[in-house]
């Protein structure tokens, strides 16, 4: 089982959210095994010894949470890059900004 939660950017960036470590310990209750979660939160992430066995995956944009929650085998692939073109076509491509001298 899996559990996710958060928001995306227009531009399909994953946003930081607010309680991580109760939403976790939540989930681990009710028997989730594994979580995705904003990368911003990863530092923010406290867990008590009983739910070290639950596996935290830290993303950045929606084509990695797709990549870690959609279904496994021979579909995951081509859904993944069928939904991914989706998205790049949506999505416009982010350049680094510049930094002022």
């Amino acid at each position: 089982d899996l559990a996710m939660t958060g928001s995306l950017s227009v531009r399909g960036e994953v946003l930081p959210i607010g309680g991580v470590t109760a939403k976790i310990e939540s989930a681990a209750k009710a028997g989730i095994k594994t979580v995705i979660i904003p990368r911003a939160n990863s530092q923010d992430v406290l867990l008590d010894q009983q739910f070290e066995n639950i596996e935290v995956i830290a993303v950045d944009t929606l084509d990695e949470v797709m990549e870690n929650a959609l279904v496994v085998g021979e579909m995951k692939t081509s859904l993944v890059e069928r939904l991914s073109a989706v998205i790049d076509r949506l999505t416009p491509e982010v350049s680094p900004t510049r930094q002022a001298s």
